[in-house]
C-alpha cells in the first residue's frame, strides 16, 4: 500500500534542505523544538569550508557512522554536495528530477545522491482496563528528512496519542513536534505546534516547520532566508497511517 506523500517534499528540499525526527511523547502546547543556530557563525563561502563545516557538524553529532560515510564521499559528491548549499541554481537543478520508490512505511524521492524520504509507523495500542469505562489508545509517528549518501542531514516528526474505538479515532490525547537532525551550516530549523484534533474518525497532528538559513554576500553581510511549511500526520482509529505529508 502507498502512503500519502506530496510533491512538495521535494520543494522544500530544494528551498531549504528540510524534509526534515526520535523523540516521542506529548510536549506542552507551546514547545518548540529548536536545532542550535549558528548566528555567531561566518557562512562558509568556499566549498572546502562548507564541507569542513557539515563533516564537524556529523561529528558533533556524535554519528561516528555518518563521519565514516562522509569521509568515504568523491570527489565527484563532495563537490555536489557542497553546490548544493552554496549555489542555489545546483539546488534547483538536483531536485528537478527524481523518482519515487515506496518499500513498506517508506517512501523515498530520489536524484543522484540526494533523497528525501517520508516514515511512519503506529504503535501498539494500550487498553486501560482498570478504568470505570475502559479506553484504548494508540500512538502514531511520522518523520520527513533530506539526505546525501546516506547521510541524514535533516530530519523533523510528528507525533501524537489519540483514543480510538475499532477503526475510529475518538479523541486527541497529545502530539508533539520534534527536529531530531540538523546538520545544515548556519541554518536554523525550527518546528512547532500547529493543530491537533480529530475529525471523520481521523486523528490529525500538524506542526509548522521554519528554516532559516545565512548566506555570506559579497559585500560581507548576511542575506537571510526564511521558509516555511506545515507537517501533517493524519491516523485512523486502527493506526493506519493516512497522511504524512508536507502542506
Amino acid at each position: 500500500m502507498k502512503h500519502s506523500t506530496n510533491g512538495r517534499i521535494v520543494s522544500i528540499g530544494a528551498a531549504c534542505a528540510v524534509v526534515a525526527a526520535s523523540v516521542i511523547g506529548a510536549a506542552p502546547a507551546n514547545a518548540v523544538a529548536l536545532a542550535p543556530a549558528a548566528s555567531d557563525e561566518v557562512p562558509p563561502r568556499t566549498p572546502s569550508a562548507m564541507l569542513s563545516a557539515i563533516r564537524a557538524e556529523l561529528a558533533a553529532s556524535g554519528s561516528f557512522s555518518d563521519v565514516a560515510a562522509f569521509d568515504r564521499l568523491s570527489a565527484d559528491q563532495r563537490h555536489e554536495l557542497a553546490s548544493y548549499f552554496l549555489d542555489p541554481a545546483a539546488a534547483s537543478a538536483a531536485t528537478a528530477e527524481s523518482t519515487e520508490s515506496v518499500l513498506g512505511p517508506t517512501t523515498v524521492r530520489t536524484s543522484g545522491d540526494f533523497e528525501w524520504g517520508a516514515a511512519q509507523e503506529p504503535s501498539e495500542a494500550v487498553s486501560d482496563e482498570g478504568s470505570i469505562e475502559a479506553r484504548a489508545s494508540r500512538s502514531s509517528w511520522g518523520t520527513q528528512w533530506f539526505a546525501f549518501a546516506g547521510i541524514r542531514l535533516t530530519e523533523t516528526k510528528v507525533s501524537m496519542s489519540y483514543e480510538y474505538s475499532g477503526t475510529t479515532a475518538k479523541k486527541m490525547l497529545g502530539y508533539s513536534c520534534t527536529v531530531v537532525r540538523n546538520v545544515q551550516p548556519f541554518t536554523e530549523v525550527r518546528t512547532s505546534k500547529s493543530s491537533g484534533y480529530v475529525t471523520g474518525g481521523q486523528a490529525t497532528a500538524k506542526c509548522k516547520v521554519t528554516v532559516k538559513r545565512g548566506v555570506l554576500t559579497p559585500w560581507g553581510t548576511i542575506a537571510w532566508s526564511t521558509y516555511s511549511a506545515v507537517q501533517r500526520l493524519s491516523a485512523k482509529g486502527n493506526g493506519a497511517i493516512t497522511a504524512n505529508r508536507w502542506e
